[in-house]
């Protein structure tokens, strides 16, 4: 014959089981957390963003700054430097790279309709080497050969900023 477990004994497992239930649930969503943060953040450092759509860029030597554009990857807003890049006496790429926006809304989108997501943001990285000024042209390559409509809500498909290297 089986012995009762006292009462005690029920109820500390049942503290025991939802005290792990609750450690699981806290190192996934650190873990969920940090994996969002690393798709959204990219993995090169940015240094100072510029975000304007064009205009007048100032940075001292040495300074490492990007500019900033917002585009749809899967709509085919492939952005890029134009040719001819900047002077690499003034400035020189330190390289370039699409950042997903990743949120709850792109979550929900996904799951519920299929949609891939509300685009991204695309990141190019400059180092100011020397005193002077030079111009840094990106563009939508794509939209700029066949026109359409971008789904970043521009019509722009280019963009141009003096840089100022002092």
């Amino acid at each position: 014959m089986k012995t009762p477990q006292p009462r005690s004994g029920r109820r500390s497992a049942k503290r025991r089981i939802l005290l792990a239930l609750a450690a699981v649930l806290a190192v996934a969503g650190i873990v969920g957390a940090v994996a969002v943060h690393r798709m959204t953040t990219g993995k090169l450092d940015h240094g100072t963003v510029f975000t304007a759509s064009s205009g007048q860029l100032t940075v001292k030597p040495g300074d490492l700054f990007s500019i900033e554009v917002f585009g749809y990857e899967g709509e085919r807003d492939a952005w890029t430097v134009a040719y001819p890049g900047p002077d690499p006496a003034v400035v020189q790429p330190s390289g370039d790279e699409y950042v997903d926006n990743v949120g709850i809304e792109d979550l929900a989108s996904f799951v519920l309709i299929g949609n891939q997501g509300s685009g991204g943001h695309y990141y190019f990285t400059f180092r100011a080497r020397n005193p002077g000024q030079t111009t840094i042209t990106v563009h939508a390559g794509y939209r700029d050969r066949f026109g359409g409509h971008l789904s970043s809500g521009s019509d722009q498909t280019m963009r141009q900023f003096t840089v100022d290297v002092r």
